[in-house]
């Protein structure tokens, strides 16, 4: 099996709270969903309302499928208009290399960990 992961970061200058910048990722995320079938989640900068940090994965066999189906979504966030699209990155693994970098206890970068 086969894990493609995308992480997108969006700069929206025009939001002028939280709650504007809430509705943006909301949106943002249910239609991913809808088109792509993926899974979506804000995923940083939570309380900072002109930046959006989104993950998003899909899981498949095919590994040119799965890459293709994650540029489609890049593609589709940045032409939807609501921000600008400041970065972008798309991985993809084998669930069995998780499985080794897991027993060897690779050190996770502290901006990824949540606490």
């Amino acid at each position: 099996m086969l894990i493609a992961v995308a992480l997108i970061e969006l700069d929206i200058p025009d939001a002028d709270s939280i709650k504007a910048k809430r509705r943006v990722v909301r949106s943002v995320k249910d239609r991913l969903r809808r088109k792509f079938n993926v899974s979506v989640a804000e995923v940083a900068d939570h309380d900072d309302r002109h930046s959006v940090c989104i993950g998003c994965t899909m899981v498949g066999v095919d590994s040119r499928y799965i890459r293709e189906g994650m540029e489609k979504a890049l593609r589709y966030v940045d032409s939807l208009g609501f921000g600008e699209l400041v970065a972008d990155d798309i991985v993809v693994v084998r669930l069995d290399e998780l499985e080794e970098a897991d027993e060897a206890e690779i050190e996770v970068p502290t901006e990824w960990s949540n606490d």
